[in-house]
């Protein structure tokens, strides 16, 4: 099993990656080279051309089961929760709705957004597309997560440092930004993800945004993701394509995820949950238990117009009258009036 890291600011420079265990062994670079199935992650491209359209992470989304065509996907673990907004959706990566919405903006809308965002793998025009069936690299994927950490692209990754471009070049240079209502969406979306949803494993003490994945039959597990002003992709998944057992992106991807953050950003390491704070002693602790109070039954109350008001009762079985009189106790003995 390989865990690999691709790690690059929004500019798009390069500052750590891991193509696999042993250049010696083997100078395949499955960061760079390997094609996989991005699995949810790709719901980026589909949920942002969701915004392009003008929808928000408030608009409404059928999280039904789907019955009819050909392509019947389910959601992971069967569970399915009716009308979800966008965000929630996203959060729980419901599968249902994200090939809904493809099928509601259609196949070109969905391509052309990732072209924008410099995907350049071949995109049939399926529904499954809709849930990674896609095959690319870890880098055009991290590039893309890039584009919208950094409000401009395609993002173009590179080793070397290279100056940013300044107003008038990059009028001219072929990228463009999300408009102010799609990038604060697009946030809204991928910070639910890790806060109240599948990446919760990647939360962190500073703001952090991204997405799970796990492709067909586990084969691959993802996280992408970007806090601070570094962009990371995780894929962990075997040469062979043989599927993964019991890991998801939300899990391993994810904490490998976090643990990489923590170390490269400063005060990004979420912080330990703080130990209950002992209740003080108070000078009623040091009283002494009281003794159990009697039974008492429940007062039945008289009013007579010319004696007034009385009340009945019972208190550890003796019987009490409580009237203008005074107080009498019903086994003879006499009680002070008040």
């Amino acid at each position: 099993k390989l865990q690999l890291i691709r790690a690059l600011q929004a500019s798009g420079e390069v500052v750590a990656m891991v193509g696999g265990r042993s250049y010696a062994a083997s100078t395949f670079n499955r960061a760079t080279q390997a094609r996989r199935q991005p699995g949810s992650t790709f719901k980026l491209i589909v949920y942002l051309a969701a915004l392009r359209s003008g929808m928000t992470p408030d608009t409404l989304v059928d999280d039904s089961p789907i019955t009819t065509g050909t392509y019947r996907p389910a959601n992971a673990g069967g569970r399915y929760r009716g009308q979800l907004t966008l965000r929630e959706a996203f959060a729980r990566s419901s599968n249902v709705a994200a090939v809904r919405l493809y099928t509601q903006l259609g196949s070109a809308a969905v391509e052309e957004t990732a072209r924008d965002l410099g995907i350049t793998a071949p995109m049939p025009a399926n529904a499954s597309v809709a849930l990674g069936s896609a095959e690319m690299t870890l880098m055009e994927l991290t590039a893309a997560y890039a584009a919208i950490a950094g409000n401009y692209g395609p993002v173009a990754p590179h080793a070397i440092h290279v100056e940013e471009a300044g107003f008038f070049e990059r009028l001219f240079d072929g990228r463009s930004s999300l408009s102010s209502d799609e990038r604060t969406g697009m946030l809204d979306l991928l910070s639910a993800v890790v806060n109240q949803g599948t990446g919760r494993a990647a939360r962190l003490a500073i703001p952090a945004y991204g997405k799970t994945g796990t492709s067909q039959d586990a084969r691959d597990a993802l996280f992408v993701g970007f806090a601070g002003d570094l962009v990371v992709g995780v894929w962990v998944g075997h040469d062979d394509n043989r599927p993964l057992a019991h890991v998801s992106g939300g899990g391993l991807p994810a904490q490998i995820w976090a643990n990489f953050m923590s170390r490269a950003i400063p005060g990004a390491a979420p912080r330990p949950s703080p130990r209950p704070t002992p209740t003080p002693r108070s000078i009623l602790d040091e009283l002494p238990d009281l003794p159990d109070m009697p039974d008492m039954t429940a007062p039945e109350i008289r009013i007579d117009r010319e004696k007034g008001v009385a009340v009945d009762a019972e208190i550890g079985g003796v019987g009490i009258t409580i009237d203008r009189e005074g107080v009498v106790v019903r086994d003879g003995k006499t009680g002070d009036g008040p």
